[in-house]
């Protein structure tokens, strides 16, 4: 077994992201649960308020909630990454007091420093482009949309942690998930596919009672869901990365040093 394989071995995986879970356990739920409340709130009221029979405002409609989600999306995505790198990878050193240690919340994961510092443009174009090519792969028979998503999966997290730029972030993605790709595959494919079978059972209100459950229940469910499967994929991105480096270090030449 190459060190790669080791670096992505499930099990470890399953523990810094479980450990990440436990230590910031309030604030995932707390903040996914918002997120998911405003993306569900916006998707209800634009089936339930808008005249679908208007082309002009159910676009309106669409588009809108398409960016709530898309932001929240975004906005989670940077969000766990910042815990995650605090919690298995080190604290930011803006976050450190004059003895060494990380005060609370001095992370870079407060909500104000996630939503000032994220590459925003980056995120969404990068998010567009993998929606597009993802879907234009799924439409020609599907094994390409699952082979493009593998692909993409760790897009957000690379740009977020390495500062890339949307293409070349997808560009640095497929890089680096290539040698491992099936492993990818099982870690990253399985659950977002399974993640979102599951957010496609959450119940949809049937009347206009049903509509504050509904938002309850779904909220919920999807902040859940998609809080587990952001924090597996940061974890996995920082796996790959470090893969990749020692990889790259195993290709380097030797250094041969003369004597005089």
């Amino acid at each position: 077994m190459t060190s790669g394989d080791q670096t992505l071995r499930f099990r470890p995986i399953a523990v810094a992201v479980a450990h990440t879970a436990r230590r910031h356990a309030w604030r995932i739920l707390v903040v996914s649960i918002v997120v998911s409340a405003v993306t569900v709130g916006a998707d209800t009221a634009a089936d339930h308020l808008l005249d679908r029979a208007d082309v002009t405002t159910a676009l309106v409609g669409a588009l809108s909630t398409s960016t709530v989600s898309l932001l929240g999306a975004v906005f989670l995505s940077g969000f766990l990454c910042r815990l995650v790198s605090t919690s298995q990878h080190g604290a930011s050193e803006h976050g450190k007091t004059e003895h060494g240690k990380t005060e609370p919340g001095a992370d870079g994961s407060r909500i104000r420093d996630v939503l000032r510092s994220l590459p925003w443009v980056s995120l969404i174009v990068a998010d567009l482009l993998a929606v597009l090519i993802v879907v234009i792969g799924l439409v020609a028979l599907i094994i390409p949309g699952l082979i493009a998503l593998t692909l993409l999966s760790v897009a957000g997290p690379v740009i977020e942690l390495e500062r890339q730029h949307a293409v070349a972030g997808l560009r640095r993605s497929a890089h680096l998930v290539r040698p491992h790709f099936w492993r990818v595959a099982a870690l990253a494919t399985l659950p977002l596919v399974v993640a979102n079978g599951v957010v496609g059972i959450l119940p949809d209100p049937s009347g206009p009672t049903d509509v504050v459950t509904t938002v309850i229940v779904r909220s919920i469910g999807e902040g859940i869901v998609e809080s587990a499967v952001g924090l597996l994929l940061v974890e996995l991105c920082y796996r790959l990365i470090a893969a990749d480096r020692a990889a790259a270090r195993r290709a380097a030449p030797p250094v041969v040093t003369r004597s005089r």
